[in-house]
This record gives C-alpha cells, structure tokens and sequence, in this order.
C-alpha cells in the first residue's frame, strides 16, 4: 500500500519457506479459520486452546496445556481474545486480520468506532452491490476474511469491521478507514481508556498519502485517530464541509444524496452510520446516486439491533441484545417514541453507567428492570442520579418477559438493550436475544 514495511513484518517475511510450526493461539471463529488457513498450506498447526475443549483433527495438533510447547512454534497467530502482550517473545506474531491485510489483492475499506461498526460496513457493502461492484463484508461481524481470500480479485471490494482486539498489533492500515465515536468499552480487558483508543489507532495511523479516512469529527478519540493517518483526503462526519447529516437526509457539498425517508433502520445514530457508509462508497460508485439510494433502502437491521419482535395489545417488544455499552442504549431509548420499558445488565465491560443513568432521567423511561452481575452497580448509578423506577429481576428469560409484560402498558415499547456483555444462562449477546424472542413469542404472543 505505498508504505515502510514495519519491523516485525519484515521478520514474518524471513520466515523460511518450509514447513513451519504454527501455534494457533486460540480456537473460536478466527482461531478455527487461522488453522484452516495454515493446514493447507501445508504448515504443521498446533492449537493452543485455554478451555482444553478441543479434540485433535485432520493432522491438526492440540496442545496438553494453554500454552505448552509455544516456544516451540515458528509462527504464533493470536485469535483477538488473546493480548498480545500474553505471548512469548522473541516469536512472530500475527493474527487472521494481518495475515488477510497483507495477502488481500483488492481495496478494504475498515470500520471501527465502538458502536455502528456491523451497521456502516453492512451498508457500505450494499451500497457497492447495487453499483455492480463485487463486496465481501467480513471481520468481527462474523466471516472470517482468510475463508474469502481465494475469491476475492483485485477489482473488488472488502469491508472490514474491527475491533480493538484485532486492531491491538496491527502494522498495516486498509486503504480507507472508517473511525466511528469511540467511547469507554472492553476496560475489562484492555488496562484503560487509553490502551483501548491506542489500539483502534491502528486502522488509520500506517496509511499512506494516497489513502482516505473518514471519522466521527465530534468524537475527540475519533479525530485524534484520524490526525494520525498521512491520508491527504480526510471526510469529517457531521459537518458541511464532509458528510453532514441534518434531520431530513445525509449531504455532501450542500447537495443531499440520501433523504432520511430512505433509511428503513430507527434512531438518528443509524442516520449517522449511514452516511458513514454513503462516505466511504461515494467515490468508488462514481457518485452515482441511484445507486447510493437503492442500496440504502435495501439495509436490514442486524440480528438483535432494534429489532421489533411483536407489537401486541399496544405494546412493541424490541430486541437490541447487541447493545452491550451505554451509549449504545441511550442511543436505543432515542430510536423509540412514548415511555419505554428498559432491561438492562449483564456481565462487567469495566465501564461506569453515571452517564446512562444521568441520561435515562432525561429520557422517557417508565420502569427498569435489571439483570446479571452488573445489576448492582446499575442500580447505585440509578440511585445517585434520581432514578427510581426500578426493579431487579432475576431468574431465566421466561420470567423476565413476564414481568416486563405485566409492567408494560399499551403504548409503551418493551426495549431489552443491556448495556452489557451476557452472562450467565447466555452464551452471548446473540444467545440472549435469541431467548428474549422466543419468550416472547411463548408469552405475548
């Protein structure tokens, strides 16, 4: 891409062209494709796995113990649960993102931000589908990139959605870079707000000049990275001189490209990660505005983003799982008319909920019921800014339907955005919203 080769990839380019040791570190939804990747090359792949819940297979290795035998490995690839600085030294270190980075023949455009990010890359690629440009969505959104590589040509078009966790060691930066508000998330993981800022920094701080960025200009995080990419083309989002978005449409340059009509998905953030998505596409579809307007139209909700489930006797039922920070759930409480119904809590991200509970006194919210480990500290943050309207409800999801059934009334929207991680009963956010449908389903219904 134009640019100095770091350090450590000129190393991983030393890497003698035999039949390597790769210890996959890791075997979640990366992690599975890193060995698969690997293996047909004709590498020797030992993953090391912290649950030991993996069996042996296909000439795959698996280590006794975590990290037994890593030092032994010629070639480390670290899933994103895994920090990097957990890993023996002295090894090269890559990751499925950085392997796809350097191996991708075609533009990639990467997003990050701490929420929007599967909403602006889902609709940036549809926007270029329905140009006629060949797009692949990938990264933490679900795919894997390394599964695509064998079919992706050098005229299309890739969209990465990144997290922290991939972006944490990252030495290349994608051609054009999306930097959405960043707020306080992952402390739990990460040692503090500025580790997590530093790590996003990767998307934009090794472009080169020839090289597009786009960010949140009202986010300080956000523009600080953006101040670190040597991009000539900057597009600042949410001002006339970039991408504005005003209550009736997105416009570039006085003129609007897309009328707010058009977006099908609630709340004015979304607004925002649309126009986040026309910002990024508008050139590679030569401006052409049916095609921005009709792929618009065509954006989806994701699983478990705001998503209505029922609307019975007066009352809407509305999935939003994949909220798991606060600001994500004021944005929800913002998406919906009329008094609302909130449950929130979870598992601990390490952030604080002053500012949710501080902006839930401003905003209409009739009742609150919490759930999981943070439920505690949610309701102390409640306490202290005012808000009483509150209840704990433990117990599985059946129960928990039933109680937001028989507190709401019609009118009123039933909203599950947690602000929090799952735990417990759930796997995951998309295992609890999951529950939260068919309890619907088998309650309201």
């Amino acid at each position: 891409m134009g640019q100095a080769v770091p350090h450590k990839d000129r190393r991983l380019r030393r890497v003698k062209e035999h039949r390597l040791r790769v210890a996959v570190i890791g075997h979640g939804v990366e992690g599975q494709a890193a060995v698969e990747y690997w293996r047909a090359q004709g590498h020797a792949v030992v993953i090391h796995e912290r649950s030991g819940t993996v069996e042996p297979y296909g000439g795959v290795e698996v280590a006794d113990e975590y990290l037994a035998g890593v030092e032994s490995a010629e070639l480390i690839v670290r899933s994103p649960s895994v920090r990097p600085d957990s890993l023996p030294t002295g090894i090269p270190v890559t990751s499925v993102i950085g392997e796809f980075m350097k191996r991708c023949p075609a533009r990639v455009i990467g997003v990050t931000g701490t929420n929007g990010k599967g909403t602006t890359a889902t609709a940036a690629t549809a926007i270029l589908r329905a140009a006629g440009r060949t797009a692949f969505v990938a990264g933490n959104i679900g795919t894997p990139p390394l599964s695509l590589l064998s079919r992706i040509k050098a005229e299309d078009v890739v969209v990465l959605e990144l997290s922290s966790f991939q972006l944490m060691d990252l030495t290349l930066s994608p051609q054009v870079a999306v930097v959405l508000p960043i707020t306080p998330d992952h402390l739990n993981w990460h040692h503090d707000l500025t580790e997590y800022e530093q790590a996003k920094a990767a998307i934009a701080a090794f472009q080169s000049r020839q090289d597009i960025v786009v960010y949140a200009a009202d986010s300080p995080p956000a523009a600080r990275i953006a101040a670190l990419s040597r991009a000539q083309r900057r597009v600042p989002l949410g001002r006339p001189e970039g991408m504005d978005i005003r209550p009736n449409g997105i416009y570039l340059g006085g003129e609007q490209v897309v009328d707010a009509r058009d977006v099908t998905l609630p709340g004015r953030h979304n607004l925002f990660n649309i126009a986040a998505a026309v910002a990024v596409t508008y050139d590679l579809v030569h401006g052409d505005l049916d095609a921005v307007r009709t792929g618009v139209r065509a954006m989806e909700g994701l699983p478990h983003r705001l998503q209505t489930v029922a609307i019975a006797g007066g009352v809407r039922w509305v999935d939003d799982s994949l909220s798991t920070t606060p600001q994500s759930t004021l944005a929800a409480t913002d998406a919906y008319d009329g008094p609302k119904v909130l449950i929130l809590g979870g598992s601990s991200k390490g952030v604080s909920f002053e500012d949710l509970a501080a902006g839930l006194r401003e905003r209409q919210v009739r009742a609150v019921l919490l759930i999981g480990e943070e439920a505690p500290h949610i309701a102390a943050a409640l306490d202290a800014a005012g808000v009483h309207g509150y209840e704990h409800a433990p117990g599985p999801m059946a129960d928990l339907v039933a109680r937001a059934a028989a507190v709401a009334r019609p009118g009123d929207t039933v909203l599950l955005s947690p602000a929090c991680a799952a735990v417990g009963e759930y796997r995951d956010y998309a295992d609890r919203g999951k529950q939260f449908d068919e309890a619907i389903r088998r309650r309201v219904l």
